[in-house]
């Protein structure tokens, strides 16, 4: 028997027992961006090219191996990151093993609840029909930030693509940094006193009704929709269609059109997105805080795409109205960035 089969919630739903507790928050350590060189010359001197790919978001790195960066680099590359967004690289001799090292540079591994294993999420080829009925009220190919319900959604993320078809199966990476700037001042400004709620509930009930493990119950949790990048200062929006289902402060039909507004400003962000079409090989290294990326599905052998995806805690969401960029010379004469957020000590 289906127990309120509009929703999902079936006999297997309520039966199920999860394997792992809920995530608590945690204090990551401090981000790697925040030790680097400003202008950044150990990294942009040893790549043969720099390719800043749009004018908002997306750089592809050429003639770097990420299996040779030294610390220095990684902290810079992590500063890169966090201003354009994503940085891409092609023909990388990284193993999984070399991917797993790399990750731990750049903080605490993060696992999604329906990570296998605990250490990355192998991302397969997806096929279907985005317009179809199934597809239009979940998670499927919409864009998102990675599991933004948690209480510390991911920061830096990679994703490792092994095999990929000749065609198809594209990721776009839209800057939320941008998608902020581009609003009117009267709704960045209403927006800035806004929580939305982000739920993994839809994805709980899927997973289950399908047949694969999901390793915790499922979270509703308020995050700021604007929320303050502590590496740069910078006001983006913290929107993610696939997940939010409501904005805390406002009514029902109210949040309902504000979130189909986002949505629309989200989807009509040509300008501020970039398209990255993989090879076996390539790398797209990006800050999940403020990217929110869809991969495009259809029209594609799926068994041809498979990737391997690290990512590590990131700080609670936080808006600060105050926070301002400072330089100051940091250990060993490292010039060392920092968000400085009134009346609060540190960062």
């Amino acid at each position: 028997m289906v127990v309120g089969a509009h929703t999902g919630l079936t006999e297997k739903v309520f039966a199920y027992k999860p394997i792992d507790p809920p995530l608590q928050e945690i204090e990551p350590p401090k981000d790697r961006a925040l030790f680097a060189d400003p202008e950044k010359k150990a990294l942009l001197s040893a790549a043969t090219k720099v390719k800043h790919l749009t004018p908002y978001i997306g750089t592809e790195l050429q003639g770097i191996q990420l299996s040779k960066l030294d610390e220095k680099q990684k902290d810079e590359l992590a500063l890169l990151i966090a201003e354009r967004g994503v940085v891409f690289f092609r023909d990388q001799d990284l193993t999984l093993e070399g991917q797993h090292e790399l990750t731990k540079h750049y903080g605490i591994q993060d696992r999604d609840p329906n990570q296998v294993d605990p250490r990355h999420v192998t991302i397969l080829g997806r096929g279907g029909d985005i317009r179809s009925f199934e597809h239009t009220s979940s998670a499927f190919a919409e864009f998102h930030s990675d599991h933004s319900f948690e209480v510390n959604p991911p920061s830096y993320t990679m994703l490792r693509m092994v095999k990929t078809p000749e065609y198809g199966g594209d990721t776009i990476f839209a800057s939320q940094t941008a998608l902020f700037d581009k609003l009117s001042p009267t709704f960045q400004e209403t927006f800035q006193g806004l929580h939305a709620v982000h739920s993994s509930e839809h994805v709980f009930i899927n997973s289950v009704n399908g047949g694969a493990t999901t390793f915790r119950l499922p979270v509703r949790r308020e995050h700021p929709l604007v929320r303050t990048h502590p590496v740069t200062g910078a006001k983006a929006l913290f929107y993610n269609p696939a997940f939010v289902i409501h904005i805390a402060e406002l009514k029902g039909h109210e949040a309902l059109h504000t979130l189909n507004f986002l949505r629309d400003h989200l989807h009509s962000a040509d300008d501020l997105s970039v398209r990255w079409h993989w090879e076996a090989g390539s790398v797209a290294f990006w800050d999940n805080r403020v990217v929110a990326h869809r991969a495009i599905p259809g029209g594609y052998n799926t068994e041809e795409r498979e990737g391997k995806r690290t990512a590590v805690y990131g700080e609670k969401p936080f808006f600060d109205p105050a926070a301002k960029v400072v330089e100051a010379v940091g250990v060993a004469g490292v010039a060392e960035r920092a968000v400085v957020k009134q009346g609060l000590d540190g960062f």
